[in-house]
């Protein structure tokens, strides 16, 4: 059955200012500012007052449900521009030492399980990646950002760069894991 018009808000949080022209949101805030389309949504995004609301209408259930995942994604733009997001990735190896190198724009991935082959992944721009001290912590790779799409496809892309293949995953636990997800300011 179709709703006639289903509707979700989200508050703008303090220090943000949200835009919304045509599906397209700019979210801007302290540490800078982020711009995502949504034109393959068919909803109505406005913004009022301090609230943004999602419209749709004549949506069946799934097709209602896109709002809310809109409106999460809008939110994670605040959070992100008012805190930033920080992955901390550490390295697993039981006989062959990894070694991660931050090059230029480029996470380069050597010496894994003994082979030649250099893996290397691509940092998006806006995004900041780093070694931590060994004396603070060892074995640990630090991605830090505004935008969460850019900081957790950067950390699947170095944990999926690294799996194992033809090889039995149970007793071949070597790889590069995610071990936390927080803010960089609180």
């Amino acid at each position: 059955m179709r709703a006639i018009i289903s509707q979700n808000k989200m508050v703008i949080p303090e220090g943000c200012t949200v835009t919304v022209s045509k599906r397209v949101v700019v979210v801007e805030g302290p540490r800078g500012k982020l711009t995502k389309e949504f034109t393959h949504a068919p909803i109505d995004l406005k913004v009022v007052g301090s609230t943004v609301v999602g419209e749709m209408w004549f949506g069946k259930k799934l097709e209602v449900s896109t709002i809310k995942t809109v409106l999460s994604h809008i939110k994670n733009m605040c959070i992100g521009v008012s805190k930033g997001f920080r992955y901390k990735m550490r390295f697993a190896y039981a006989h062959f030492p990894v070694g991660v190198a931050v090059e230029d724009e480029d996470i380069a991935i050597r010496n894994f399980l003994g082979e030649k082959r250099v893996r290397k992944v691509t940092i998006p721009s806006g995004c900041k990646a780093y070694r931590t001290d060994n004396a603070v912590m060892k074995d640990e790779l630090v991605i830090e950002g505004n935008s969460l799409d850019d900081v957790s496809m950067t950390a699947a892309s170095v944990h999926g760069v690294c799996l194992v293949k033809r090889k039995d995953i149970r007793k071949f636990l070597d790889g590069i894991y995610v071990s936390s997800k927080e803010n960089i300011t609180n």
